[in-house]
Parts: C-alpha cells; structure tokens; sequence
C-alpha cells in the first residue's frame, strides 16, 4: 500500500514561520503553537492552512497587537505604523 505523499503549501510555510516568531515574541513555546496548527489539503496534493485555524490565528495577532499598543501608549511610547 503506497502512502500518499503531501508538500507543504506557501501558506502553510508563512504560518509555520508566523507561529515561530509568535512564541519568539510572546516567549511560549514553538512546539505548543505548532501542536495547534490546523491543515487541509487543497487537492492538489499541497497542505494548507485550513481556513478555521487561519481565522483564528489572525483573531490572535490582531488581539495582541492591540494589546501591544495599549501598552506603548499606557508606557508613554508609540508605536510607529507603516
């Protein structure tokens, strides 16, 4: 019985990055973060990030940049938007 072979998709490998830099800057572990992540495959044989778990990480970052402004401005220091 051959096993089906998968590739990873772009966008599951920008995530797989975006979830190593979240633990960097949060200092929580990269394997509980990885434990998390939810793939699909596209029918093509690539795996992507399934759309649920995508929604959800956004939700996540965007909390904690609003977070992280909340807290600049609390210290008296802004943060600069491009």
């Amino acid at each position: 019985m051959d096993n089906k072979v998968y590739t990873f998709s772009n966008n599951l490998v920008a995530t797989i990055a975006q979830l190593i830099q979240l633990a960097i800057l949060t200092g929580t572990d990269v394997y509980d973060h990885l434990l998390t992540l939810q793939t699909v495959e596209d029918g093509e044989g690539k795996l992507i990030v399934s759309p649920a778990y995508q929604e959800k990480l956004n939700a996540e970052v965007l909390r904690l940049t609003q977070q992280a402004e909340e807290m600049a401005k609390a210290g008296g220091y802004g943060l600069e938007t491009n």
